[in-house]
């Protein structure tokens, strides 16, 4: 099994001055001292040998600090000299379709030769969405015609015609070094059952930046799989981030469940899940407004997320899950998420470091066979709400 790492910065003490409007002073902790802590962490993931480093794009506020991923990733490139790069998630409505093509090209050709995992979603954040002029209620159809228009662009010319884009005959230039495959195994973000059904039409892999339970997931997985088969597509392995502390302390294992928990809240507070009524009348994110309606009641720091989602734990606990995940929804690439909430930076390290030193060798050489439960039938998903984390 490959395990990359998610480096992505998260200023979890400021969401009280956010939330409430006040912007007369300053973060009590800089965005830039935060940034700084997390290039640390990036830092460590080749030397412990990882397999990658993974990005997401978030814009306009606290969470998840990381606006361009192809640009942070490509910084990466130039730091590094083995691992691979991946987006969790580009999101899709929020690019032009041909400059997006042109870098994630040119990003490709940086790496050398170092394949480019392509994560991409259509995103759900109505803030996000006001920031660039998109219209919420288009992000299917848009998402659908990036797709086409991205795997068009893997040929020496290419052009499209859609209800949202026209691409006159063009070229990606410098081509990439992978062209041709390029776009053979791009991973979609899918989080309600409508989605997913595109996803498996557009020959999409399947991806969960996840939030919910593995039983879901599981679920989830078969659905995809007996969409694929319909489509006369072959069955997909999904790959899945996770949020890691690994600790023989017990003490600090019980301070990462409560960071775990805050990054639930503060993922409640990025998407405004309180705010149910914002999603209600918007086609294509319905079932956002069932599956938020829900969390209205959560306090302060009460995680949305599934202890399904978390390793947290020791050394052997933490394995044990693992096996038990791949096992149960055919898990073929985990991605580990060790710096969230208000977790400090150096704890996060810490974990990491002894992941790499007690696990990251065994999960590596974990089989990942692809079970017959995960080939699936279309009875066998949720027909309704919300599968996975909130990305599209």
């Amino acid at each position: 099994m490959q395990v990359g790492v998610m480096v992505t910065s998260y200023n979890h003490r400021d969401w009280d001055r956010m939330l409430a409007g006040d912007y007369s002073q300053p973060p009590q902790t800089s965005d830039i001292a935060i940034h700084e802590e997390t290039m640390k962490l990036g830092a460590m993931v080749e030397p412990l040998g990882f397999n990658a480093i993974w990005c997401a794009e978030h814009y306009g506020s606290p969470y998840s600090m990381q606006g361009n991923p192809l640009q942070w990733l490509a910084y990466w490139a130039g730091r590094t000299q083995r691992v691979d790069m991946g987006t969790a998630v580009i999101v899709a409505p929020w690019w032009q379709p041909v400059k997006l093509a042109h870098e994630i090209a040119m990003l490709d050709l940086l790496l050398g030769g170092r394949r480019l995992h392509i994560g991409i979603g259509r995103g759900i954040s109505s803030h996000e969405y006001a920031g660039f002029n998109v219209a919420r209620e288009e992000s299917r159809e848009r998402f659908s015609e990036m797709i086409q228009i991205l795997k068009r662009s893997d040929a020496d010319r290419f052009e499209f015609k859609g209800k949202h884009y026209t691409v006159p005959p063009t070229t990606v230039r410098p081509s990439a070094r992978h062209r041709g495959s390029l776009f053979s195994d791009v991973r979609g973000a899918f989080n309600t059952p409508s989605s997913m059904q595109v996803a498996a039409e557009l020959g999409l892999g399947q991806m969960f930046v996840t939030a919910t339970s593995l039983e879901v997931m599981a679920k989830g997985v078969s659905r995809f799989n007996a969409i694929r088969r319909k489509n006369g597509l072959p069955p997909n392995q999904p790959t899945v981030m996770m949020y890691l502390h690994c600790s023989t302390d017990k003490a600090e294992i019980a301070r990462a469940r409560t960071y775990a928990a805050e990054q639930g809240w503060a993922a409640r507070n990025h998407y405004a899940v309180w705010n149910a009524e914002a999603f209600e009348n918007v086609p294509g994110y319905e079932d956002y407004a069932k599956a938020f309606r829900q969390g209205r009641a959560l306090q302060e720091n009460e995680s949305i997320l599934s202890e399904d989602s978390h390793l947290i734990g020791t050394p052997d606990e933490i394995l044990e899950k693992i096996a038990h995940v791949q096992e149960r929804i055919s898990l073929e690439y985990l991605i580990l998420h060790p710096q969230h909430g208000s977790k400090p930076p150096a704890e996060a390290r810490a974990s990491l470091e002894l992941f790499a030193k007690t696990v990251l060798p065994k999960v590596q050489a974990m089989a990942t066979p692809l079970h017959t439960h995960s080939l699936g039938t279309t009875e066998t998903a949720p027909s309704e709400g919300v599968m996975g984390g909130a990305v599209g």
